[in-house]
Parts: C-alpha cells; structure tokens; sequence
C-alpha cells in the first residue's frame, strides 16, 4: 500500500487546485466545469502511469500493480463516478443511460468492444506485435472489475457528461465526434511525455474514444462503458 499512498501524495496538489476551482466556478458555467472534470482526471491518470501501476507499450497495455491496490482504485473510481454525479446536476440532464432497452445497451456495448478488439488484434498481427501472456486465473477477475469502474469514470466525463452537454448545441453526430477527437487528445501527454509510445497510443484511443461515443449515441452510458472497459480488459488479459 505504499505504491498507492505515495500516489495520492503526488496528486494532491492538483487535487487542491482542482477543488479551489470548483468551489469557484459557478454551477451554471456547465462545459467549463466538466472540463476541470476531465483535466483532473487526465492528472490522476497520467500519475498512476508514472506511479508504475501499469505499463504501456504499442499493442500492450499491462497492470503492474496488485490486486488489493486494484481494488482501491477500482473503489475510488466508483466514488468519483457517484461524487461527480451527484455534483454536475446539470451536466447530467438528458444523459442517455442505455438508450431505449437495457439488453439492446448491453449487447452493442459488448458488439463496440468486440470491434475495438478485432482492429487491435488486425494491427498486431499485420505489425508482428506479440500479446501479453494470459495473466493468473485469480487475477483475471479483478483486472476486469478494474477495468471496467476505472473506465465507467471516464466515460462518464467524455460521454455521459461533455457528449451529452455538446449534444444540446450541435448535432448529435458532431457532437460525438468532438468527444471521440478530444479524448483522443486528452491522451497526447499519456503518448508523448508520460511515455514514449507516442503514434499508437493516439491512434488507439481515437479509435476507441469515437466507437465508444457512436456507442453512447445507440446504447448510452452502459454500453460506452462496456465498450471501454471490456476492450482495455481485453488488451490487458493478453485477449488480444
């Protein structure tokens, strides 16, 4: 547990920051606050990659840390996920939850990590990029559970929140392909000064961000989530 307190040590300051913001930024002023959001969330991270809680390569993406820190970071985003909800009420309103049936939802979240999944195998096997070795059966569970809260929180801010904010000022179609581009963008650190991946990561996460915002459009924040965490699980259980 020292990995994760001396984590939490590194953020704080952004965090304070962060907080100020917030207490300061009116209510009403709905994007800009969903955008301190966002650059929070790319802080915290951005320092968890820093932090050695995972490690990122082209065609790899595997979680370095234990499982019991797996699930306090799984726990903690959860949290954010209900703290920022119950905070951002107007940023909430007309957020689609998973579009007109649950099942239909649950299927096309599946069906849009099935297709981030499919491309990322295609590009490794065109590129001769070897996968991660099958990780140990009793772990599997908790990388997917990580996996899948951790990316509930960004999805969250990028769809369920900036899509759906952007979506009652331009089309529902541009809007989703701003949300695509800028999560793509708010990953250029991750790729080029946090890493040295560069290329593939943006190329990855333009492909995952706008798959997972058509995704919302159809199935909304359910099967976004689905999309983004199945496909990450995917990726980090050596699936693909």
């Amino acid at each position: 547990m020292t990995l994760l307190f001396d984590y939490f040590i590194s953020i704080t300051p952004g965090f304070l920051v962060f907080v100020a913001l917030l207490v300061i930024v009116p209510r009403d002023h709905t994007l800009l606050r969903i955008l301190l959001h966002i650059a929070f969330f790319v802080l915290a991270r951005d320092a968890m990659t820093r932090s050695g809680f995972w490690q990122i390569s082209a065609g790899s993406l595997r979680f370095t840390a234990g499982p019991s820190v797996l699930l306090c970071l799984a726990a903690l985003s959860a949290a954010l996920c209900v703290g920022v909800f119950w905070l951002e009420r107007q940023a909430r309103q007309g957020m689609s939850w998973c579009g007109s049936r649950v099942g239909t939802s649950l299927m096309v979240g599946v069906a849009g990590a099935v297709l981030i999944a499919a491309v990322v195998a295609a590009l490794k096997a065109v590129f001769a990029l070897p996968s991660l070795p099958a990780p140990v059966a009793d772990t599997v569970a908790v990388l997917i559970l990580f996996a899948l809260a951790g990316n509930a929180y960004e999805e969250l801010l990028f769809r369920g929140m900036l899509q759906n904010t952007l979506g009652k000022s331009m089309s529902a179609h541009r809007a989703a392909w701003v949300s695509g581009l800028f999560f793509c963008l708010c990953h250029a650190y991750l790729a080029t000064t946090v890493t040295t991946v560069g290329t593939p990561v943006l190329l990855f996460t333009l492909l995952e961000g706008c798959v997972a915002a058509f995704v919302y459009m159809r199935a909304g924040l359910l099967g976004a989530t689905l999309t983004h965490g199945l496909a990450i699980a995917a990726i980090a259980t050596g699936l693909v």
